[in-house]
């Protein structure tokens, strides 16, 4: 077989080939040697069909699948010999059986790019040393306490941790604006028994309406107030967004938390022998949690290094693809959020420039470890396949035969053997990592 290669730019190369006469006939023999076997015909016994029958009721499909395989041999040999590293067909320019009986194939096919990598080892990481203490232990306790609390009325002001009944109606340059909002955002105009979390010291409040939390500090039931709740340009209701609402606030009930004490009792209703165990579960879980964070924080730096330290081109059809992807999930995020159509609509330039980017930086990160993968022969056994599928299986609580059979039908194995092999080989360079841990600064700690 006779190859030529002509490197284009954009990550593409036009692949010339001149298959002999020989090779085609021995592949089209095949092909009808396979269609005789399988094929059935009125008047004739299957697997007795003469191939001339087969030659002419199947012509097409025989030629069709003759193309394939010789195009799949041409792009094999390339492959091989000129390193070609073939993503695709971006434009078939030749394809013809010639009178010799040899075959002529000139393809525009997509490559992937060259990848120069200089140091991968050692990379450099500095991150914060974080230890599980004694305080973050409490603080978890404290919590599942709460979410256990029962509300009690107090006949006193209300102060931090407590909880507060309230009403409101808010006006908008003096006029209610409650007819105004979509049904999902009425609560922000007008509100009737609304429960406000006050936060302890230090937390952030959970609150929809700017200032309500603090507001009602301080204030006993039958109290009154006028508040001045100022909302973002961006926030998610359009309406609102950029301006200041007043709202006239009444607290009609204050209620403390009674927690639940913490004792063997409580952590024997939630699954664990004794006070003792408990914390240690909690602690087991903060470290898991803690290492995993460590490990993202590595994964960025070198990710981010690998990045700036390596210049390719990129197959621009892949970045299309990608960004296509991201804009999606950005999308969906968006809606997730509470944003509108409209709100999307109106940011959609900005959206795509960001989505483009993302895709670029995946794009990039994806063939610079696959490089790194073939420099140490990383491979993905079956068994690593079989494995993940039986996890994802137990996540969404199916069978395991069902979901194989799902994602076969999708090709979808080839994208999750390459999950793994990411996945290998970033581990493979955090544990190849220079890594310095920091103290952390001290109001940090």
């Amino acid at each position: 077989m006779n190859i030529s290669v002509e490197r284009l730019p954009e990550c593409k190369a036009r692949l010339s080939a001149e298959i002999p006469a020989e090779t085609v006939q021995k592949t089209r023999k095949s092909i009808v040697s396979a269609y005789s076997t399988q094929a059935k015909v009125p008047g004739f016994r299957a697997g007795k069909i003469p191939s001339a029958v087969i030659e002419k009721r199947f012509a097409t499909p025989i030629e069709e699948e003759l193309k394939d395989r010789l195009a799949r041999f041409a792009y094999a040999e390339a492959n091989e010999k000129e390193s070609l590293g073939i993503l695709g067909v971006a434009q078939i320019e030749r394809e013809e059986f010639v009178a010799d009986g040899s075959y002529m194939l000139a393809v525009e096919v997509i490559v992937e790019p060259d990848v120069e990598i200089k140091d991968y080892k050692e990379i450099p990481v500095e991150i914060q040393k974080v230890e599980v203490t004694d305080e973050m232990v409490d603080g978890y306790l404290t919590n599942m306490r709460k979410q256990q609390a029962v509300p009690t009325d107090v006949d006193r002001a209300a102060g931090a941790g407590d909880l507060a009944v309230v009403n409101y109606t808010g006006t908008l340059e003096g006029a209610s604006f409650e007819s105004e909002l979509e049904e999902h955002a009425g609560p922000l105009a007008k509100g009737n028994d609304h429960w406000v979390d006050i936060p302890e010291e230090g937390e952030e409040p959970r609150e929809f309406i700017q200032g309500l939390a603090a507001a009602v500090v301080g204030m006993s039931a039958g109290d009154k107030k006028t508040i001045e709740a100022e909302y973002a340009e961006d926030f998610p209701v359009e309406f609102v967004g950029g301006k200041t609402v007043s709202y006239e606030i009444e607290v009609t009930q204050v209620k403390e938390r009674e927690l639940p004490e913490l004792n063997d009792a409580f952590a024997a209703a939630i699954g664990a022998p004794s006070v003792d165990d408990l914390r240690e579960k909690v602690r087991g879980q903060f470290e898991q949690q803690l290492e995993q964070n460590r490990n993202q924080m590595i994964d960025n730096q070198i990710l981010g290094f690998l990045n700036e330290d390596v210049d390719i081109d990129l197959p621009q059809h892949i970045v299309f693809n990608e960004t296509q992807r991201q804009v999606n999930q950005m999308v969906s995020r968006s809606y997730e959020q509470g944003m509108t159509e409209n709100d999307i609509e109106g940011s959609q330039e900005d959206l795509v420039k960001s989505a483009e980017t993302q895709a670029k930086n995946n794009v990039k990160t994806m063939f610079i470890l696959d490089e790194i993968a073939k420099k140490e022969g990383l491979t993905v056994a079956e068994e690593e396949v079989s494995q993940r599928i039986m996890m994802m299986a137990m996540q969404q609580q199916r069978p395991p035969k069902k979901v194989a059979r799902e994602l076969r039908d999708k090709n979808a194995f080839g994208e999750i053997r390459q999950d793994i092999l990411i996945s290998k080989t970033i581990e493979f360079l955090r544990s190849n990592a220079k890594i310095t841990e920091v103290d952390a600064p001290a109001e940090e700690a």
